[in-house]
């Protein structure tokens, strides 16, 4: 897998609808939570999904990225999947929006950005 960190400004808003082409649904945070911690695991990893021609998947650490300083806080990732099919030299501009359910509004919180990935 491979994410970059250099990111480009991040938008939020809040909105009722709900995402149209990929969706990671956990039913109970709390319990994947306590699940990875018994297990010493730092990360959940989505199914691959495909867009633009490229396999991607989401990295979630509930407990925050500790590489990336994030303790305490949810850190969610887009990684590309496939970086091994991928050309000497690539370069993919990802603009993404991430949609994360806030069950007390009942609305979705919106984050857009935009991410260059390179080899």
């Amino acid at each position: 897998f491979i994410f970059c960190q250099i990111c480009t400004e991040i938008v939020r808003s809040l909105r009722d609808a709900p995402p149209a082409h990929y969706v990671l649904k956990i039913q109970s945070f709390s319990q994947m939570s306590e699940i990875l911690r018994k297990t010493n695991v730092k990360s959940y990893e989505s199914g691959e999904f495909e867009v633009g021609g490229y396999k991607w998947k989401l990295l979630l650490f509930p407990c925050g990225n500790e590489a990336e300083k994030g303790e305490a806080h949810i850190s969610l990732y887009l990684a590309i999947s496939n970086i091994n099919s991928l050309p000497l030299g690539w370069v993919i501009n990802a603009m993404f929006t991430f949609f994360i359910y806030d069950q007390i509004r009942d609305k979705f919180l919106t984050v857009h950005g935009s991410i260059p990935y390179f080899s």
